[in-house]
């Protein structure tokens, strides 16, 4: 026992010097080792609990006389990087602090650790704010990246951070709430020098410190349950600062954060919850995000998507709570509005939401519908307000739909009138801010309108800056062409025409004020380019509407695209399977091709030309009856094989100057394998065809006054001339010698075999003929016509049944054109009665010699004061050389001809 008094009594006397060693140390009266005085604090420390504080407080001062050198030395060596050049003994003295106390907290945390932590971080937060200066340092202000730099660089501070670590390393399993509100106790005191701290703490424990610091600052807001107070939380802004800082790499550990304290307030209360906490969440998070733009984008990307109808008839039980942190309903609605207005992200979010709240079935309550359209018309109010503020900035949510412009446009096609008339109001305003958003929406609706409603958002879209721009640059005019450059689709491109076909319709009425202006016309003008790429029946029947409208001064370029356009379309029309949609979409082509020609000669010229080259070459020509060549007949009656043709050569080896194998494909001196005929068209469709050719041509041929026009009537004859003769030479007007034939024998078969070919040229002569004196043009055919059939006539092989029809069509021909006079016109009745020589007589003697005689000119024809143009039959009664067969074939018939011979010539008696 007194050995152990003993022991006692020098560990009492070793305690009392180190305590008169470490006062006389910390109150400097004497100098000594300062790594001494340290150890032998940290003995203290340790040993001394009463002692604590005045060694804590040592510390304090030993980190402060670093930090201040360190400070004195970065200022020194500005502009140059600032480095710790603290003393050896210094850098010992904290080494040794920081290995002893970090040693303590991993011995016993729960012992060491809320103490050295509290006592670190008050630290920190007093050396933050007393050298605040070295934020200018540097020139200009710096950033909490810079200040974490510059602090971390200092070896007294970055010790303390890193004993401050340590500590939050053992309190995160046990006590998460005192390090945190220690934390946040010390950055609402110090703030914003102790923000680099916060960032750098939180930046290693990132879920908790962001978890905790939201739960903190919550419950701090509960306590402050005035609309003054709540704005003014003491840790509302420590909170926003810190999660802002964290923000830059822990966005989505804060987004997750947010949902997840969002979502706990709408659970059902659970035992020892706080009620008070739970209505005082949502409001929370709307002050937090009124503060902090980071904050605000958070809850739009993380809340903002979670919530639908069901939820806000749950927050609408807890919203009256609400009012008391904002000052009343109205005020709290002002402040949602405010908040809307900052949404950079998920603007159309809030739109949506807001609609569909708007209408909610019945099972919802009434004050969700009420105050969901309350604040749909307050946000479009203030949108609408600060737009025409010339000094206000760009609105983040419109910003943010602009972005989303994808998911607006769709509301344009809604079934519901608010929602149409919500993204057409919303729409409008965009395009104040930026054009495209309108010309974007009105091609939206241009391609994708369905019903007349859908149409009338569309003229709604655009009435007011339609009106005001009354030039071709108004926004239809940009939408349509637009939507001929997306619409790619047959069937987007059939009802892009439909719904433009509409909208001149409703032009067309005047009953649309909004249309007066005629946008819809002047869009389709000014895209005349774009549309002659490709025609439908909805691109024809806009067109139709549109074509009475087109002005003189046309491009015409456009016109010629659109005139070979409608071409084309035209011989696609008579491939319709339905006779009335046949007849109905060519008429309309018929009435385009005349608009445009009326309004350009070359495209009258092109016209034309289309439609005869179409008619009478190529594929087109089958609409109209035309036959193919005749193929000589294969011998034995049935097609060879091309193995039997090889095997007919043997197998011996191959002979000189013969081919030993055959690669034809037919059959030498036979020509190629006949293909398989194409089902031919009934007679009546032919002629209904023909006659819808015949009515096209007419129509390219007339004038503003409806009257066909004999230039126009001249150019068809000519272009016959030109599509049907082989040759350039001799398509003069007069007729040679009958031995001539003689040199032009080769050209006139390839005429006849054309003519007999394509029973559309007996037409379109008849056509030409009706129109006095353009078929003195179509010399040439009528000569080539007639010379063979005198030849085969003559022919002792002739086939009457053959050559009756082309003869009786060529008399016919050349008296409807009054290229025969009476009573030479009439040879075409008595044809079919006669003998094959009669025949050939009345060819040779009064339709050779007559006009070989008397050339088929023009000059023969005069107009009389009605505009008509004939030849005076009074005037150019034929000699009696060309009358005198004709007179003789008849006597020598008179059984058959009597009467008509008694008409004929009974002023001759």
């Amino acid at each position: 026992m007194a050995g152990t008094s003993v022991i006692k009594g020098g560990a009492q006397q070793d305690l009392l010097g180190e305590l008169r060693t470490f006062v006389a140390g910390a109150t400097r009266s004497v100098k000594g080792n300062p790594l001494e005085f340290a150890r032998t604090a940290l003995s203290l420390l340790k040993t001394l609990p009463a002692a604590r504080d005045a060694v804590l407080e040592y510390f304090c001062s030993v980190f402060d006389i670093a930090v201040d050198k360190y400070i004195t030395e970065v200022k020194m060596m500005m502009p140059q990087e600032g480095q710790a050049m603290s003393t050896c003994t210094e850098e010992a003295t904290i080494t040794e602090i920081h290995n002893v106390l970090c040693n303590f907290v991993n011995q016993n945390p729960k012992a060491w650790a809320p103490i050295i932590s509290t006592w670190s971080l008050g630290l920190l937060g007093e050396l933050s704010t007393r050298y605040s200066a070295i934020n200018h340092a540097c020139s200009g202000p710096s950033e909490l990246n810079e200040d974490l730099q510059l602090w971390m660089s200092c070896r007294a501070t970055r010790t303390l951070i890193d004993i401050t670590t340590q500590c939050f390393s053992c309190l995160m399993h046990w006590d998460t709430d005192t390090c945190i509100g220690a934390l946040l106790d010390t950055s609402v005191e110090h703030s914003p020098h102790f923000d680099w701290v916060v960032a750098h703490v939180g930046g290693c424990f990132p879920q908790t410190v962001i978890t905790k610091v939201l739960s903190c600052g919550l419950k701090d807001f509960v306590q402050h349950t005035s609309a003054e107070q709540g704005a003014k939380s003491p840790k509302l802004n420590s909170v926003v600062g810190i999660l802002g800082h964290l923000a830059g790499g822990h966005f989505v550990d804060i987004r997750r954060a947010l949902l997840d304290l969002f979502t706990s307030s709408l659970e059902p209360p659970g035992e020892g919850d706080d009620a008070a906490v739970r209505k005082a969440t949502v409001p929370f998070l709307f002050q937090l995000a009124s503060v902090s733009p980071t904050l605000l984008r958070a809850l739009t990307t993380g809340v903002l998507r979670t919530l639908d109808v069901g939820t806000l008839a749950r927050l609408a039980r807890l919203a009256p709570d609400w009012c008391r942190y904002f000052g009343g309903a109205e005020q709290l609605q002002q402040f949602l509005v405010g908040l809307c207005l900052g949404c950079d992200e998920g603007g159309t979010l809030v739109f949506r939401l807001l609609l569909d709240a708007c209408a909610a079935p019945p099972d919802v309550p009434g004050c969700v519908r009420t105050a969901a359209r309350t604040l749909l018309e307050l946000l479009m109010l203030e949108v609408d307000q600060q737009l025409r503020t010339t000094a206000s900035p760009g609105i983040a949510l419109l910003q943010s739909v602009q972005r989303e412009l994808g998911a607006v446009q769709p509301l344009l096609l809604s079934s519901g009138q608010l929602e149409v008339l919500t993204a057409v109001r919303l729409l409008g305003l965009l395009s104040w801010q930026s054009p495209n958003v309108l010309i974007s929406s009105a091609s939206f609706l241009l391609q994708n309108a369905s019903t007349d409603s859908h149409l009338a958002a569309l003229v709604r879209l655009v009435a007011r800056r339609t009106l005001a721009d009354q030039d071709a640059s108004c926004p239809m005019v940009h939408a349509l062409q637009q939507a001929v450059r997306e619409a790619a689709h047959p069937a987007s491109q059939e009802l892009l025409w439909r719904n433009v076909a509409t909208l001149l319709r409703w032009e067309r009425s005047g009953r649309v004020a909004a249309l007066s202006g005629r946008p819809t016309l002047r869009a389709v003008l000014a895209s005349l380019g774009g549309v002659a790429t490709a025609l439908s029946p909805a691109v024809v029947a806009a067109l139709e509407l549109a074509a009475d409208c087109l002005p003189p001064e046309t491009c015409l370029r456009a016109l010629l695209g659109l005139t070979r356009a409608t071409a084309h379309y035209f011989f696609s029309c008579l491939r319709l399977p339905g006779i009335s949609d046949r007849m109905s979409e060519a008429r309309r082509c018929c009435i385009l091709l005349g608009r445009f020609s009326a309004l350009s000669v070359p495209a009258r010229t092109l016209a034309l030309r289309l439609l005869l080259e179409g008619a009478l070459h190529g594929a087109g020509a089958a609409l109209f009856g035309a036959s193919a060549a005749p193929r000589r007949a294969q011998r034995d009656g049935a097609a060879p094989g091309l193995l039997q043709e090889n095997l007919r050569q043997g197998s011996n080896s191959m002979l000189s100057l013969r081919h030993s194998w055959v690669f034809h494909a037919g059959v030498i001196g036979q020509g190629p394998r006949s293909q398989p005929p194409a089902a031919a068209l009934s007679a009546d469709t032919v002629a209904q065809n023909t006659q819808l050719l015949v009515s096209a041509i007419k129509a390219v041929c007339c004038g503003p006054t409806g009257t066909v026009l004999l230039d126009a009537m001249t150019s068809v004859s000519l272009l016959l001339v030109e599509l049907i003769s082989p040759d350039v030479m001799y398509n003069g007007l007069p007729w040679p010698e009958e031995e001539f034939c003689k040199v032009t024998v080769e050209r006139d078969l390839s005429v006849r075999r054309q003519l007999d070919g394509l029973p559309v040229v007996w037409d379109l002569m008849s056509l030409v003929a009706a129109h006095r004196p353009t078929l003195c043009y179509c010399s040439v055919l009528l000569r080539a016509l007639t010379a063979t059939l005198v030849a085969q006539w003559g022919s002792p092989s002739r086939d009457t049944g053959l050559l009756l029809p082309p003869t009786q069509r060529l008399l016919h021909l050349l008296s409807l054109g009054q290229l025969l006079p009476p009573p030479l016109s009439s040879l075409g009745d008595v044809a079919g009665a006669l003998a094959p020589l009669d025949v050939v007589l009345l060819l040779r003697s009064c339709v050779w010699n007559y006009l070989r005689d008397h050339v088929p000119s023009p000059a023969l024809f005069n107009r009389d004061e009605a505009g008509l143009v004939w030849r005076d039959p009074g005037q150019a009664w034929p000699a009696p050389q060309y009358v005198e067969p004709f007179c003789l074939v008849l006597q020598a018939n008179i059984g058959d001809f009597g009467s008509l011979y008694s008409q004929i010539f009974f002023h001759s008696s």
